[in-house]
């Protein structure tokens, strides 16, 4: 069974809090992080700066030589600390490595080996387990060399998509972008639909997608208004204007296609479970609801 792994932000915790869902076709394992920049948990694993070059001295400064010999024996003062402080996160480090080891081997205790098993990050604890560290006592290089588990890049595949469909509703669609799993989505809203307005960039106006407009319209009777959109940041200046409420199914994984024109009582469904989406329609769709792998697994498990 597969199982997929989300760690999510989660403070005042002292160890990774887990929690594991048994769900209609999978395993998901909630996973409550407390980390922040160069913080796991309660460990620090910050660098430390090279404050005894600040102390040193170059010939032309004017300094007389007791002022010379004080500067020198606070430079071995703070370089002594330095060492100790060095050998301290050493020791922070050592230790924190040998809590994730512990903690990703209780993980993999949770999974079957004979299916995938798969981790998905909210922003949150991404951006501080996949930022870029100088050296390699950050906790980002250390948790990149303990943790071998794959993240999940199966949004598109049409059993992970599938289970969004549940919440497509109404009978007027949206449709911006492409992907693998169109035929599979269309052939489960095909009957419900009245109308399809599809938005895709010029260079997905291919043949292929033409053919299978063609077979679509011929199997269902519903012609799509296909729209073209020219540039690289294309569905970033769309400005969605509808006077209704529509079902949006949205491929496009752009975190900026701006909500404000559509219409209140509208469904979206970022099938790229993109965060920076979800909080965008929050923030500014009025009245719409928003769908996504990630949110679901958010709300997973909460009472």
């Amino acid at each position: 069974m597969d199982t997929i792994i989300y760690f999510y932000k989660k403070r005042d915790l002292q160890r990774p809090e887990t929690e594991a869902l048994q769900r209609d076709g999978y395993l998901l394992v909630r996973v409550g992080m407390d980390v922040g920049e160069d913080r796991w948990f309660s460990h620090s694993l910050k660098p430390l700066e090279d404050s005894a070059a600040a102390f040193d001295v170059g010939p032309g400064q004017g300094l007389t030589l007791r002022q010379r010999l004080k500067i020198g024996r606070r430079r071995r003062e703070v370089a002594r600390q330095q060492r100790k402080e060095r050998k301290l996160l050493r020791r922070e480090t050592d230790l924190v490595r040998r809590q994730m080891q512990s903690f990703l081997a209780e993980l993999s205790g949770l999974a079957d080996d004979r299916y995938e098993c798969s981790c998905v990050y909210a922003d949150a604890v991404r951006k501080v387990l996949f930022s870029p560290q100088n050296g390699t006592s950050g906790l980002s290089s250390l948790w990149q060399e303990c943790c071998r588990i794959p993240e999940f890049d199966g949004y598109f595949q049409p059993e992970w998509a599938g289970l969004l469909l549940p919440h497509v509703s109404l009978h007027r669609f949206v449709v911006l972008g492409i992907a693998d799993c169109v035929p599979m989505v269309f052939s489960h809203c095909a009957r419900r639909m009245k109308s399809l307005q599809w938005f895709v960039r010029e260079e997905d106006c291919t043949e292929e997608l033409q053919d299978f407009l063609e077979d679509f319209y011929e199997e269902w009777g519903l012609a799509a208004a296909l729209q073209p959109l020219e540039g690289k940041r294309a569905y970033a200046r769309l400005l969605l204007e509808t006077s209704q409420p529509v079902c949006i199914l949205d491929f496009t994984g752009e975190p900026s296609v701006s909500p404000d024109g559509v219409a209140a009582g509208s469904i979206w469904i970022d099938f790229c479970s993109v965060e920076e989406k979800a909080r965008r329609i929050s923030e500014r769709g009025k009245g719409i609801a928003c769908f996504s792998l990630k949110e679901m697994w958010k709300s997973e498990g909460k009472s």
